[in-house]
């Protein structure tokens, strides 16, 4: 481990199932997964995910709002997105009911 490095792992990598038949989840499945990020403030964000089927990807910062968007992606690199005074952030992802896909799914930050 460097001193120096400028990449720094806050998820992941990580293989998540989505789209599981589940009857305890509202609607019977488990399509959005949610995955809360601790992060730190003025660094870059980057999203990368890897997926078997397409998938939905919205990052989000911790106001609730959208800070990107894209729709049934199979591998893909996000970013990068400033996580200007932000403590925490998140990655939502989806398929839709019925659909199933397994997704690897990685975020780091980097200096500015």
């Amino acid at each position: 481990m460097s001193f120096f490095q400028k990449r720094t792992q806050v998820y992941g990598p990580e293989v998540l199932s989505i789209g599981d038949f589940d009857p305890t989840a509202d609607g019977f499945y488990r399509n959005v997964v949610t995955i809360p990020l601790e992060i730190k403030h003025n660094q870059q964000l980057y999203v990368s995910v890897k997926s078997d089927n397409p998938v939905d990807i919205v990052i989000a910062k911790d106001n609730v709002s959208a800070v990107a968007h894209k729709d049934r992606q199979k591998d893909i690199v996000m970013g990068p997105y400033p996580t200007e005074k932000h403590e925490s952030m998140g990655i939502i992802i989806a398929v839709f009911r019925g659909d199933k896909a397994t997704a690897t799914v990685e975020a780091w930050t980097e200096k500015k």
